[in-house]
């Protein structure tokens, strides 16, 4: 095997001077010879990790110890296979990066390193010459076959494909016709609607095979929104219970389930005001029920809240 060979020697803390070195896009031969010095003494690399990152018109790219990383018997010393998909052409930068300590927490990079990548002359664009038979004879001789064939082919439309002009119908329903639709589709009617949507919402309608619930709402990650009047009449040692009797929404209430009270949206000033005033705290909630506590008392005027159930943080 042929190989390009590349000799550099990387400090960990002051650069070095080398000698520039050229590669050629699209080459797999090129190995680099790495001596790694941390200020001036060789890098010990057992149990360390190596990458090597390279920047380049092609973007950013790495390599490690399963794609071309290989390290050598004296210490601080590496083979880099260069893989011609790391780089692009042009002025491409590179440095070592070494990971060591547990779970190879600790990482150091050496003094970065710069190449050029000078862009192949051969690539799929390039026509090979042949001295038998030209390639742009070829090229000519091809497409006047193509164009033959294109000929022909229209000529053959009227007799292959029938009539242009003819349209397709749907209520046609003689086979011999040009404008016959063979396979079609049968679509199901219902009155008043077309397809399946009618039997699609039953599905979901109160006792229907999988009907739409304020638990499966929930279920789904949903929030439920519930309106409610506090009626100042109902309060009992200034609290206030609410069942799923009273508000749908609460039936799928569970000892788990985070839920939130706010004024209502048509509360007036005066409401808003007594809610503020009775300060009201969560008093516990049981299976379809919540209870709210008013700390500072009942509210003597009936209040209009709004109770969100949050399927969000639904358990």
């Amino acid at each position: 095997m042929q190989t390009k060979d590349y000799t550099i020697t990387l400090d960990m803390m002051r650069t070095l001077p080398f000698r520039p070195f050229e590669v050629v896009e699209g080459d797999t031969g090129n190995v680099l010879h790495v001596t790694l010095l941390n200020n001036g003494d060789p890098m010990p690399l057992d149990g360390c990790k190596i990458n090597i990152a390279f920047a380049s018109s092609s973007g950013f790219a790495m390599q490690d110890e399963t794609s071309g990383i290989v390290k050598k018997a004296a210490s601080g010393t590496i083979d880099i296979t260069l893989l011609p998909t790391a780089y692009g052409a042009g002025n491409v930068c590179a440095d070592v990066q070494i990971y060591s300590g547990e779970e190879d927490g600790t990482l150091i990079t050496s003094t970065r390193f710069d190449f050029r990548c000078r862009k192949s002359l051969i690539s799929g664009d390039i026509i090979r010459a042949n001295m038998a038979y030209p390639p742009l004879v070829e090229a000519a001789r091809s497409a006047n076959d193509a164009a033959k064939a294109a000929l022909a082919a229209a000529a053959r439309i009227d007799t292959d494909i029938g009539e242009l002009n003819v349209q397709a119908d749907w209520n046609e329903q003689d086979t011999a016709m040009d404008a016959y639709i063979r396979n079609k589709p049968t679509i199901p009617i219902v009155a008043g609607n077309v397809g399946a949507p009618l039997t699609h919402a039953s599905r979901h309608a109160s006792g229907g095979d999988d009907p739409v619930t304020p638990a499966s709402i929930l279920a789904a990650g949903k929030s439920v929104l519930a309106t409610v009047t506090l009626d100042k009449d109902n309060w009992t040692n200034d609290t206030y219970t609410l069942t799923g009797s009273d508000v749908a929404a609460l039936s799928a209430v569970t000892t788990m389930t985070a839920w939130e009270i706010l004024p209502g949206l048509t509360a007036t000033d005066a409401e808003i005001e007594a809610l503020q005033e009775a300060n009201l705290l969560d008093g516990g909630q049981s299976a379809g029920s919540i209870t709210v506590r008013a700390k500072n008392g009942a509210p003597t005027i009936d209040v209009p809240v709004r109770i969100i159930v949050r399927g969000d943080l639904y358990a």
